[in-house]
Parts: structure tokens; sequence; C-alpha cells
């Protein structure tokens, strides 16, 4: 072989070949163009489907519902329209304190308390007005029945609502009460004024007085007498549980105005602490629920006389207490024995609540035993 390098022949392409190869080369420059667009979008896609975007509020013009709720709360009617009907609070409902209309004491539970001492009954709790404190609580939280002791918010509701001169007359209504439940004996027709009918609903426990309320009331909250029975009764209804929410009553649902029993109808002893605060600030509950009877008649003619259920007031009762002041006992299969039971001594009003008992004697004799135990915490506490 010859030690010379040969020379590469360059190949001579025609003119139609160069075309073609030309043509070639095009076709793959955008064949890859294309897969060079198309992955880029995919990176793209992917990209954004994992990564969220934060969002971001303009707040320039911006007015927090925290700044205006108090000037919300001055125009009571607007606010109550916002409200939803038959909002009913679970358990885990928080009550925001600037949702509260009336300046009603929020009494705190704590894991101990002055007064240690066992008891009977299955829901209690003890708190002296002045001081503010709770002396006594026992499963204060948990969900009971306040059977008849529900007319206590009755009685505020029918006072916030009607004039001192409106008159009650029963009606259709009296078919909504359980014949076996308690009675005031109103009929038909009946007619009594406001105070008058405060005790049919505060002494004999009266049913039939508890739906006259409602009725009346609900038709006159609404502005139309002509709304059926039962319509007059829901508006009340209604109204209860409202009021119930702006007191603070964070566990409470009502479903009637009686107390008769209806699983949807409960509360708290903690959150009938409340109710009961919010009562003991009309002195038109306060002056009845201190009678230990009443005779009365009717603007219709009728006579009935009525006993107070609440026996600590009663003198010629084995269990009187003579600091006892009222305020309201309840009795179903469900809710047991309970009694909203006040008393004022050494200047200091002390509530006492016992609901659960299993007889009537054990609710007394738990009641007459907290008082006992927290009007001696008083004392010593106030050097006395």
């Amino acid at each position: 072989m010859s030690g010379k390098k040969r020379k590469k022949s360059r190949k001579i392409y025609s003119e139609s070949a160069k075309r073609k190869r030309k043509a070639a080369a095009a076709r793959i420059r955008v064949f890859l163009i294309v897969l060079l667009i198309a992955g880029g979008i995919w990176a793209v896609v992917g990209l954004g489907k994992s990564v969220e975007k934060p969002l971001t509020i303009n707040s320039d013009n911006y007015n927090m519902l925290a700044n205006n709720t108090h000037a919300e709360l001055d125009h009571d009617i607007e606010y109550k329209e916002e409200l939803p009907e038959e909002s009913e609070p679970s358990e885990d409902v928080f009550i925001d304190q600037s949702l509260m209309k009336y300046n009603i004491p929020q009494p705190k539970l704590r894991s101990e308390y002055p007064i240690d001492m066992i008891i009977r009954s299955e829901y209690a709790i003890v708190y002296d007005v002045q001081a503010d404190e709770v002396l006594y609580a026992k499963n204060a939280d948990e969900k009971c029945y306040p059977a008849s002791t529900t007319k206590i918010m009755t009685a505020s509701i029918l006072l916030d609502n009607v004039p001192e001169d409106f008159m009650f007359t029963a009606g259709d209504e009296l078919d909504m009460v359980n014949p076996e439940s308690s009675l005031a004996y109103l009929n038909k027709g009946s007619i009594l004024s406001r105070d008058m009918i405060i005790d049919a609903l505060m002494l004999p426990s009266g049913n039939d007085a508890a739906y006259t309320v409602a009725a009346n009331v609900g038709r006159y909250i609404s502005g139309n007498d002509e709304i059926s029975t039962e319509m007059a009764v829901k508006t009340f209804v209604d109204e209860m549980n409202k009021t119930a929410r702006y007191i603070g009553m964070e566990n409470t649902h009502f479903s009637d105005p009686d107390g008769f029993h209806d699983d949807d109808h409960y509360t708290t002893v903690h959150d009938m602490l409340k109710a009961t605060l919010y009562a003991m600030e009309k002195p038109e509950i306060m002056a009845s629920v201190a009678k230990p009877n009443e005779y009365a008649v009717f603007e219709s003619g009728e006579e009935v006389s009525w006993e107070n259920s609440n026996r600590l007031i009663q003198e010629y009762s084995d269990i009187y207490y003579m600091y006892a002041t009222g305020m309201k006992t309840g009795m179903t299969d469900q809710s047991g024995y309970c009694v909203v039971a006040t008393a004022r001594r050494f200047d200091h009003d002390v509530i006492c609540i016992v609901f659960g008992a299993s007889a009537s004697d054990i609710r007394w004799n738990d009641t007459i035993a907290l008082l006992d135990a927290a009007f001696v915490k008083i004392r010593n506490r106030e050097g006395i």
C-alpha cells in the first residue's frame, strides 16, 4: 500500500436529491420543536397541580366584623332578623362574648370548689351572686332535661315582649297541653292579667298557662293576631332560643314553653344558672316565686287558688327553709326531680340548682345541704 494519504471522495448530489435532504431536515426540526413545546406544557401543568398559590386579600377598605358587632347590637330588630330560625346550639357551639345582648354574668367552672360535698342528685351547681363565684358543681356542663324549670325562661320572654297592661286570653292552644301535666285550671276564654299569668306559670307550674303565654306573646311578637296557634307558639319558642343564645346558654335548646319532655328540649345546670340570673333581674318574677300561695280572680270572672310547688318557701312544710326566696321546681320521668332554688342571707343571694334526683326527698335534702354549706362559706369569708 502506498504511504500517501488518499483523499476522501466527496459525494455529489443532484439538485433533486438536495431538495429532498433539505425537506427531511426541516421535518426533523419541526418534530423536535413540537416535542420541546409538549414537554414544556406538561412540566407547567404538573407544577401547577403540585403547588397551591396563596390567596391575597386587599383589606384596604374591609371593615372587620369585630369592630361593628356592638354597633349592630344597638339595633335589636335588625340583628334578630339576621339570626336563622330554629338555630340549634350544639355541644361544640362557641358563643362569642360580643354576641351577648344582655349583660348577664357568665359564671366560670373550675376544677376545685370551696364546697366539697357528695350529693345523690346527678347534676348540681351553687353560685354566690354577689361574689360572682361558683361554690360547687357536679356534672354542670353535661346535658340534662329541665322539665318545668323551663318556665323560668318562659316568664322572662313574656316580660321582655308585652306591656304591663297586656291581657292574656286562653284559646285553642290549650288543646296542645298534655292533660296529665300540671295545670293552672285555665279554660278557653279565660282572661288573665300579665302578673296573674306569671303566678299561673310559676306557682302551680301550669302547662296550660305556659301555652297561653306562648300563643298570646307569639302573636304579639309577629304583629299578626291572625296567625295560627301552632305558628304563634313556634314564634315564641324561637324567641326563647334566641334569648338563650343572647345570654350565653351554649348547650341549650327549647322545643316547647312548658318543659314537657322532648328529646330535643335540653340544657345543662350551668346554662340554667344563666337563665336564673336573667330572671332574677325581673322584679315581677321574683315577687311571684316568693308567694307560698295565691288566690286569683281572672279578668273573665273565674276564681282559683294556687299553691307554690316550691316547698322551701312553705312555712308549714317539713323542709321549709327560712332564707329561701324562690324559684321553680320540675319533674318528668326523663329529667328526674329538679329544683332551681334561690336564697338570701348575709346580704348574699345564692342560687342552688339540683337536677336529676331519683326522688323528691333527695332533691330537697341535697338542696338544703348545699345552701347551708354555701352560707357557711360566705359567713367565714366575710368574717361574720
